[in-house]
């Protein structure tokens, strides 16, 4: 399963959140004018990152930093040319030439440099990738050089790079200069500000501080979606998480020639029930509707509601008015769009927002299903044999 987008829908902070939260192991590549950056994820942690718009290699920073000497490292290259699979940093610690530790906090710091520095990217296209993979586009610089085992807290970079954002922003320099001449125009600018005061702070923060309401209750549903014991299960989740988007929302079953209700939160119908009426929505696929445009495309739609039969009937269905905007998201499982997940406003009349975590939800119900549905077919097939 992949994840593509632009960073100006789903911003790479909500990235990083996201898959913090649900503990993903996988590769995060983004591409912008500024160049191609690589971020990997293992449950939730970064453990290496890699951008082309900071090109310093492991050899460089220790040399500059008077860690190595330059005839060690020409050593560990040359070793490092006969065994390209063995990282750098390994040769320089096996060879004796930079303690283990000293190594670990150079390559940890080099990562949050290149974290905080993506993290200001605000455009572009990013795809991240499940699984332990190698990334399909390679950045111009020894990417091994910097993967860090044990791995960062992903919520502390983005709370850290955050709050070093905001620092560049107040540090910038001012419109009014100083004059020709005077003591300030001269004064060399500072070239490097140590945050690590801030950095211990923050690891502190991040320890004590109580969650959101709404991060608690996707963490809690994201663990749910890990060991799915029925079907029935993923489709309650689909619906507990929807009611934190919209403010009532339909379950549609795909059938092979209609779409038929399945649940439904928010609902409210006078003198009958919200739940039955719901089941009873049948809406056949060779005419036009919301459904058919959803499974066609097997995307997301969020907009007005398209005036045809089928949109209007099941409008008349759910009470009468018609919002102003819906949204329609399907759940794909084995290729196939199982599911569609329809929401609205109703009986307000304000724009659908937080559809783009909720889609995202979608697809990690929708692998939750997959698994649900191999694990049942391997205990079939163990019983014939």
């Amino acid at each position: 399963m992949s994840l593509v987008g632009r960073l100006e829908d789903l911003a790479l902070p909500d990235i990083f959140q996201i898959i913090s939260l649900s503990k993903k192991t996988g590769t995060l590549i983004v591409r912008s004018r500024k160049g191609t950056g690589m971020v990997v994820f293992k449950d939730g942690h970064v453990i290496q990152a890699a951008s082309d718009s900071i090109r310093d290699s492991l050899g460089n920073i220790l040399v500059s930093q008077g860690l190595v000497d330059e005839p060690a490292l020409s050593e560990a290259l040359a070793i490092q040319k006969k065994e390209p699979e063995r990282p750098l940093g390994m040769i320089l610690v096996q060879m004796g030439a930079v303690p283990g530790e000293t190594l670990e906090s150079v390559v940890r710091k080099q990562i949050e440099e290149i974290i905080y520095d993506l993290l200001a990217w605000e455009e572009g296209f990013f795809n991240f990738e499940l699984g332990e993979v190698a990334p399909k586009d390679k950045i111009e610089i020894d990417t091994q050089e910097f993967l860090l085992k044990s791995g960062i807290n992903a919520e502390y970079l983005l709370m850290e790079g955050t709050r070093m954002l905001d620092e560049r922003r107040k540090d910038a320099p001012r419109p009014a200069q100083a004059p020709s001449g005077s003591p300030l125009s001269k004064a060399p600018l500072p070239h490097h500000v140590s945050y690590e005061p801030a950095r211990q702070e923050f690891r502190t923060r991040i320890e004590k501080e109580e969650p959101r309401r709404e991060i608690t209750a996707l963490k809690s549903m994201f663990d749910e979606l890990r060991f799915p014991t029925a079907t029935a299960e993923v489709t309650l989740l689909i619906l507990r998480y929807a009611s934190e988007v919209v403010n009532r929302a339909v379950l549609f079953m795909v059938k092979k020639d209609e779409v038929r209700g399945l649940g439904q939160f928010g609902i409210e119908l006078k003198g009958q029930s919200a739940d039955q009426t719901v089941r009873n929505i049948k809406v056949p696929l060779d005419q036009p509707s919301l459904f058919l445009t959803v499974i066609e495309g097997r995307r997301t739609y969020v907009g007005p509601l398209e005036t045809n039969a089928m949109n209007s009937y099941v409008m008349n269905e759910l009470g009468g008015a018609t919002p102003d905007a819906v949204m329609a998201i399907p759940l794909v499982v084995d290729n196939k769009v199982a599911l569609i997940v329809y929401g609205d406003n109703l009986p307000e009349h304000r724009p659908v927002r937080g559809e783009d975590t909720l889609e995202i939800f979608m697809s990690q119900a929708g692998m939750a299903l997959e698994k649900a549905l191999l694990e049942k077919r391997l205990a079939e097939l163990q019983k014939e044999k």
